[in-house]
């Protein structure tokens, strides 16, 4: 018969395995879970571990026999619950998963893994009421940029600008280099009409990522508002270089080049806003 290892090697076995799973090697942190579960069957952590792991390897179905292994043996444990639920929603049961997030919610969730998770599910549902009281929770566990933005985003989607700027701006405080967040408060004040203040976010944020490929076709838009033509024609053109098909950019250049006196150019550029739209392209 072989020959139990002692504790304190079945404790060597997962120690290697977690650090071979926090340089990333998830196959060698995968055996040595498992050869360390093979010992010491009834350590739930390491079944949780385990399914970490299987999830970072892109194996939610071997995963989520992990996480109810830990939940067996450590039932209602919230972290075990939340990834359970990430578990799930990835293998696209999503009922399951928002059955997860709200046991571990119930057992008085002091992480906002749960809460933001659920509230991504609700506003991917339009659910908007409830999404937006998931991630005030979340954010009243842990205010970060995340949670924040992603508060923003429903708001946004109500067309309630005032309170997504709102969110937008307190995910800047947290993180002044969070590109999104200056981009979606740069929509907010130019869908309110404060066309300067919304050109400095746009700029921002296309300083701090220059693949918001968006943002030169919506300082074209402030700067049509602003009546700076030029300018507006100049920004146009370099959003339509990486989207020549979009309808939207046409459309809005044929309005710059109206006001410009160009009548040809305009004419060119509203047939080809025409276009895109029969052929059901962005518009």
């Amino acid at each position: 018969m072989e020959k139990q290892p002692e504790n304190n090697n079945v404790g060597e076995i997962f120690r290697n395995g977690r650090q071979a799973e926090k340089a990333g090697n998830f196959s060698d942190a995968c055996r040595s879970y498992e050869v360390g579960l093979s010992f010491s069957p009834e350590a739930h952590p390491w079944h949780y571990r385990l399914g970490c792991v299987l999830m970072k390897s892109d194996q939610p179905a071997a995963a989520e026999i992990s996480f109810r292994r830990a939940l067996d043996l450590a039932p209602g444990t919230e972290a075990y619950l939340a990834n359970l639920g990430v578990c799930l929603d990835r293998q696209g049961r999503r009922d399951d998963a928002v059955r997860a997030y709200r046991r571990a919610i119930h057992q008085g969730a002091q992480s906002p893994v749960a809460h933001h998770n659920l509230g991504a599910i609700y506003a991917e549902e339009g659910r908007v009421t409830e999404a937006i009281s998931a991630f005030e929770s979340a954010i009243a566990l842990e205010p970060d940029s995340e949670g924040f933005h992603n508060l923003g985003l429903v708001h946004f989607s109500s067309n309630d600008f005032v309170r997504a700027l709102h969110c937008f701006e307190q995910a800047i405080n947290h993180d002044s280099d969070f590109a999104m967040g200056y981009y979606f408060a740069g929509l907010c004040l130019m869908k309110s009409g404060v066309y300067e203040e919304a050109l400095t976010r746009f700029k921002h944020a296309h300083s701090l990522n220059n693949k918001l490929m968006r943002v030169p076709y919506h300082v074209g838009v402030c700067l049509h508002k602003m009546e700076k033509y030029s300018g507006a024609r100049d920004n146009l053109e370099q959003a339509l270089g990486s989207s020549p098909e979009d309808g939207r950019i046409h459309y809005q250049l044929a309005l710059t080049c109206d006001a410009l006196g160009l009548p040809q150019e305009a004419r060119l550029h509203y047939s080809q806003a025409r276009a895109a739209r029969s052929k059901g392209a962005a518009f």
